[in-house]
């Protein structure tokens, strides 16, 4: 069942990026009924992790039901929290103790050729001018197709790889390990997708330093997150204001990304300790300054871009705090496992953290899904190579 999660998700949702949500709750949900089956203490969520999510559900019942923007409905701010319950699950409950260890080699390589197949496909997109979505949406030749699609397909398989090369190196061998991180890379290099550049470009030396001093990089990277979520709103119009005094060429997508930022931050200081609720950063108002500054953002966006900026704008200061406290509950389990584990958590979560704050909207079902799945692929990384000790669950 886990190996045939973990081989659709990378190989499906390279041809559908909806198909990721749907492949990440079933996943999710079969894990949930073994972990009952087996053994039902597994499927408790870690308590620090069960507590700040009923604590966080419990501000948004009663300060965000409905949201304050918006169409006045519900329903969209209740489907989001049990999507994220559910990762939340993935990421602290006990599955991985009901785990049959020996098996878990051939989980790592089935994972391993979806990501390959996902690989070979988004390759022959990307090379050949989209044959296979040419042919499904029957696209003539003399139509432009925008490669642009496939960015987070490409994304997707980069920051899968990086955990499942992990589990590799730790299950089956170094070689298996390399060639995940290259058919990984492989779209994003032949891609257009600047904010996977980027991931891929800093999850490099936080590997490197990470193998070596695991505890100073956790420390270190800790620090920069926690000042860059709390400064978001005024660091992300700062840059905005910086890159059009001086006329700064950058990508044109991230020109567009600046003056959404920009218009989002300034909408914090309206609800800066409660925000607007879910969904709100779509429904911003933009004044006729605005339209008049700004050369693409015309219109509200249907999200920031950037999710501590989402959580400023749609949770305000309290959502910050519970975010923080998540990600210190992050670390902490970070901290407990043993010195390639940590490298390797510590490489996939820079990776994630920039993506996150550079492109996927924090509340987008294809966003909370490969989150999901990553996680999982990390806690399975994770896990001792070693037998466990007689009388435990395996």
């Amino acid at each position: 069942m886990l190996s045939v999660g973990l081989f659709l998700f990378p190989a499906v949702a390279a041809a559908s990026k909806q198909a990721m949500a749907p492949i990440a709750i079933a996943l999710a949900v079969a894990l949930l009924a073994v972990a009952l089956w087996r053994d039902r203490r597994a499927a408790r969520p870690w308590r620090p992790v069960a507590l700040l999510f009923a604590g966080f559900a419990g501000y948004v019942a009663v300060f965000h039901l409905p949201p304050a923007l918006g169409d006045g409905k519900s329903g969209e701010t209740l489907l989001k929290l049990g999507m994220l319950a559910l990762v939340l699950w993935l990421a602290s409950a006990g599955w991985t103790d009901v785990l049959r260890a020996a098996r878990l080699n051939r989980v790592a390589l089935w994972a391993l050729a979806g990501l390959a197949l996902g690989s070979l496909f988004l390759m022959i997109e990307l090379t050949f001018d989209s044959p296979f979505h040419r042919l499904s949406d029957d696209i003539p030749q003399g139509v432009t197709v925008d490669p642009a699609r496939n960015n987070r397909p490409a994304v997707a398989l980069l920051l899968l790889a990086i955990p499942l090369a992990g589990l590799l190196a730790r299950r089956v061998g170094r070689g298996p390990a390399i060639l995940a991180l290259l058919l990984g890379a492989a779209p994003v290099l032949a891609g257009q997708s600047a904010a996977a550049w980027v991931a891929g470009a800093v999850a490099i030396p936080v590997y490197l330093a990470a193998r070596q001093w695991p505890r100073p990089v956790l420390v270190a990277g800790g620090i920069l997150t926690l000042v860059f979520i709390v400064a978001a709103p005024q660091i992300l119009a700062t840059a905005y204001r910086v890159a059009t005094r001086d006329e700064i060429r950058m990508p044109l997508s991230f020109t567009d990304r600046l003056e959404i930022w920009d218009h989002a931050a300034g909408e914090v200081r309206n609800a800066p300790w409660l925000g607007h609720g879910l969904g709100s950063v779509k429904y911003l108002p933009l004044t006729d300054e605005q339209r008049d500054r700004y050369r693409f953002h015309k219109a509200p966006s249907t999200h920031a871009h950037d999710a501590a900026l989402q959580v400023w704008v749609e949770f305000g200061a309290v959502g910050i705090a519970a975010g923080l406290a998540l990600l210190g509950l992050g670390g902490v389990a970070i901290s407990r496992m043993d010195k390639a584990g940590q490298a390797t958590a510590l490489t996939t979560a820079s990776a994630l953290l920039v993506i996150g704050m550079l492109s996927f909207g924090l509340w987008q079902e294809t966003w909370l899904g490969l989150i999901g799945v990553t996680v999982a692929l990390l806690r399975l990384a994770a896990l001792p190579a070693s037998p466990l000790p007689p009388g435990r669950s395996t």
